[in-house]
């Protein structure tokens, strides 16, 4: 009975195997070798005993697999999470220089400080997802906002058109009331003349004095009739026409009361849209502006210009070991600096980040030398304090001076490599390189 049954038994151990050898078979590389000579010994009658030794090392192959996928499940890699580590700082130092060099609106600088802030802090998943939520919602409400001073501009574009519309008319019905004056006044210029006509046939017809007396007595009193009648007519345009110009003249001034708002509101939109809000200079935006005037002087009247670009040393280093606020008022002395020791043709901005842009009219690279020296050795003395933390301050600066045949561009390209010369040879200096 025992021999039967474990005769059964071998039977079926062996046909399992086979069918596992047989649907198995291709999906793993690592065990196709032993499922392969397996599924061959089997078919050639091997007993338990035989296939002992491949079957051992099947399950050896089986457990190292198992292993595996369990790690790839429960740990990601190292390098992904780098990966994804490295994505979200790069995500939040741009977001970061995004929000310092953009000109938020007023109404919104509270919420761009909240998330400013919020970046500075710790980023785990959570704040992370926060912090896009609110770049998002931030960026919305600006492009709302703009969007309603826009409507809002051409609301006041309409009611102008209106009030010019409504002087128009009033224009045209003065006109016309003057016209019919010129009209009624011919018309009783016509009367006096028959009237007097009247008046001379009557003497040139009259026997007695007496007839000729009343006939004139009655032209004269038709006359006068007339003459009130036309007094009273004009008398009444002439109230009409005061009146319309009256309203006109409001008209007028409600309109210039308008302009002279919309004026002022251009005026600040422009102000903020080319002024940088940290350090209060103009910003890249009205350097374009002001280098594209100040080369179109230079093509035509050929006196020296020269451009200089700066750069605060180590900047970084300040952001990361004393933080942004520190950085952000290392950026406004900076400018305060550049600005109170230039001079007052001299045009500064800032350029973005850490860059300030210089244009001196009427400069030539020798005189522009001298004064950024100056400036350099100022910032240099000037360090600060930060909560108790000492800051060291030190600037480098790159010049160039427009020569025949340069365009803004090739002269900006220039001293930026002057720049670039002054950080290699070890930053606080200025360079200078002519074409």
């Amino acid at each position: 009975m025992n021999s039967i049954s474990q005769s059964d038994s071998e039977k079926l151990l062996y046909k399992l195997i086979l069918q596992f050898a047989f649907y198995t078979q291709g999906s793993n590389e690592q065990l196709d070798p032993h499922l392969i000579n397996i599924s061959k010994n089997l078919k050639q009658g091997a007993s338990h005993l035989q296939l002992h030794p491949e079957l051992f090392a099947l399950s050896k192959t089986l457990t190292h697999i198992a292993n595996n996928e369990r790690l790839q499940n429960t740990a990601p890699l190292p390098a992904d999470q780098n990966r994804d580590k490295d994505q979200k700082k790069y995500f939040i130092t741009r977001l970061n220089t995004l929000l310092s060099e953009s000109e938020i609106p007023p109404k919104f600088q509270e919420q761009c400080a909240l998330l400013k802030k919020r970046i500075q802090g710790e980023l785990d998943d959570s704040t992370y997802k926060k912090i896009i939520d609110s770049s998002l919602s931030l960026l919305v409400n600006i492009k709302n906002n703009a969007l309603t001073e826009q409507l809002s501009v051409e609301s006041f574009l309409f009611d102008i058109s209106n009030h010019l519309d409504s002087l128009e008319e009033i224009t045209q019905d003065a006109s016309e009331s003057n016209t019919q004056s010129i009209g009624n006044m011919d018309d009783f210029d016509n009367i006096i003349e028959q009237q007097v006509d009247n008046i001379k046939n009557s003497s040139d017809h009259a026997i007695e004095l007496s007839s000729l007396q009343e006939n004139i007595n009655q032209h004269l009193k038709e006359l006068n009739i007339h003459f009130h009648k036309h007094r009273k007519i004009e008398d009444i345009h002439q109230k009409e026409s005061q009146k319309k110009l009256s309203s006109m003249s409001e008209k007028l001034q409600d309109m210039e009361i308008e302009v002279k708002s919309l004026r002022n509101n251009l005026k600040l939109t422009h102000d903020k849209a080319y002024r940088d809000a940290l350090t209060n200079l103009p910003n890249r935006l009205a350097y374009d502006e002001r280098i594209s005037i100040e080369f179109q002087n230079w093509q035509r009247y050929k006196t020296p210009l020269t451009l200089l670009l700066w750069d605060i040393d180590l900047f970084k280093l300040i952001n990361d070991h004393f933080g942004h606020k520190a950085g952000d008022k290392t950026l406004a002395l900076v400018a305060q600096l550049i600005e109170k020791n230039s001079r007052k043709p001299d045009f500064i901005a800032r350029y973005g980040g850490e860059e300030f842009i210089m244009i001196l009219p009427n400069t030539n690279s020798d005189e522009a030398m001298v004064m950024a020296e100056k400036i350099r050795i100022i910032i240099a003395n000037s360090g600060f304090n930060h909560h108790g933390d000492s800051i060291n301050l030190t600037i480098s600066c790159g010049m160039s001076q427009f020569s025949e045949d340069d365009t803004d561009v090739s002269v900006f390209e220039r001293a930026d490599q002057a720049l670039y010369q002054s950080k290699e040879q070890g930053r606080n200096q200025c360079s200078v390189i002519r074409k």
